[in-house]
């Protein structure tokens, strides 16, 4: 059934009668990853979010985190 689904057959799995699971092939995947594309998508995001502010600092959180378990 694997082999089936994986070449694009669709198998629909029964109990009683009653549909309940359907093996189908993983969507194919684009393999090549542009990472100068994504850093500039990433880079146009943090433009349009930019609120001018940082948030707090790792050690801020960190230390607030301890202090709650005292």
């Amino acid at each position: 059934m694997v082999k089936l689904a994986s070449r694009g057959q669709e198998i629909v799995i029964t109990v009683h009668g009653k549909e309940t699971a359907k093996l189908v092939a993983v969507p194919k995947r684009n393999k090549k990853f542009n990472k100068e594309k994504w850093l500039k998508e990433l880079d146009k995001l943090r433009e349009k979010n930019w609120t001018g502010r940082y948030g707090k600092s790792i050690e801020e959180i960190l230390e607030e985190d301890r202090a709650d378990r005292f």
